[in-house]
């Protein structure tokens, strides 16, 4: 039996890229281990709960979760953590780990970051790199930066896929424009977004408005986002509460040209969601960025003005894709392939305990 820790998963209805990654990836698995079980705070989220055990506290139970196991009687091949780190108290545990990361952004950039991502994503990450028995990255750019980080070759990756079902209902979001460009992703440092509200500032009378789908998360450009959503209503609009993915479908089969102009990202769920729907695409260059945008994309450099920025985003909307183009792009990414990877790497070599990979002794790490 295998258990998914999902507990700071499922702690709000509107979810991160990286918590969506960690449901449904446990919504795969259990097609494969129909006895999966995920620990989870808040079970309202899902239409079958079966093996679902909800907690009664957010980071007690995250941090209590080894305790909860064993109170079940349980003996899982493995404990799965597909969004955050494992409990420290897992340390003094046998238990089988595997930790799925997203990216090297806490260590890399933590200056950025609030103190509770700071202590949970940098500092936990940290105290349990070497005490996971299966360390991996959602792609082979995040698997290789990891290796480099932390020290141990033996990171692969175990694949990423949209977290939004491209062919579900959808639904006009109040507010939203007939035409218009758009870009999603929560307001943080690293999605660069002064760049967006750069090119809301700096748009031409008939330039159609930005929609920005996204919550707020952190860093010094909110407030600026804020203002400008509320003085510049027809060049800018920031849906901030999106609810369900109806309204995000709608959006994305309907926008002129997604446009991601992050300086960092592990996977780019968003971009990848409105490839799947048929959308031209404007993104910055960057190493995951030019593993998995689509064949039609379009790149912008890091010093590209708005001027610059305004001419890509008209030369990708002139030029939507075929039909066959977005059918070929759809078939790179599932759910079940990533599954059936995650089972190979459990039952292979790379996975057979910390002593067979040399993780026996000192859990502690140095990272460079």
């Amino acid at each position: 039996m295998l258990i998914f820790d999902l507990i700071l998963a499922t702690r709000r209805p509107a979810m991160t890229g990286v918590e969506r990654y960690g449901v449904n990836l446990f919504e795969a698995m259990r097609k494969l281990r129909p006895e999966t079980m995920a620990f989870v705070r808040d079970a309202s989220g899902f239409t079958d709960r079966r093996g679902l055990v909800e907690v009664s506290s957010l980071y007690g139970g995250w941090l209590g979760l080894p305790l909860l196991i064993r109170r079940r009687g349980l003996a899982p091949e493995a404990v799965i953590c597909p969004t955050a780190p494992a409990s420290p108290l897992f340390r003094a545990d046998k238990t089988p780990l595997c930790r799925i990361v997203h990216d090297v952004f806490p260590w890399r950039r933590d200056r950025a970051m609030p103190w509770k991502g700071r202590l949970l994503y940098r500092d936990v990450e940290t105290l349990m790199a070497r005490r996971y028995d299966l360390l991996l990255g959602t792609t082979e750019p995040v698997a290789a930066d990891l290796r480099a980080q932390i020290g141990r070759d033996d990171i692969s990756a175990c694949g990423n896929a949209p977290g939004v079902d491209p062919d579900g209902p959808e639904c006009a979001p109040p507010g939203a424009p007939a035409n218009f460009i758009l870009a999603v992703g929560t307001v943080e440092p690293r999605k660069d977004y002064g760049r967006l509200l750069q090119l809301v500032e700096s748009a031409a009378a008939d330039a159609p408005p930005i929609v920005l789908v996204g919550r707020p998360g952190w860093g010094d450009i909110l407030p600026e986002i804020a203002r400008l959503a509320a003085t510049r209503p027809e060049k800018f609009v920031w849906l901030r509460d999106l609810a369900g993915d109806d309204g995000l479908r709608w959006l994305y089969r309907r926008a002129a040209c997604f446009v991601s102009l992050s300086q960092a990202e592990g996977f780019n769920m968003p971009l990848v969601e409105s490839a799947m729907s048929g959308r031209p695409v404007l993104c910055s260059d960057i190493a995951i960025h030019r593993a998995v945008a689509p064949p039609w994309a379009r790149f912008a450099a890091a010093s590209d003005g708005p001027d610059l920025l305004w001419r890509a985003l008209g030369a990708a909307a002139a030029a939507a894709p075929s039909a066959e183009a977005v059918a070929a792009y759809r078939r790179l990414y599932g759910w079940d392939q990533i599954a059936a990877r995650l089972l190979e790497l459990l039952g292979a070599g790379a996975y057979s305990g910390r002593d067979a990979i040399g993780l026996s002794g000192d859990a502690s790490c140095s990272f460079r």
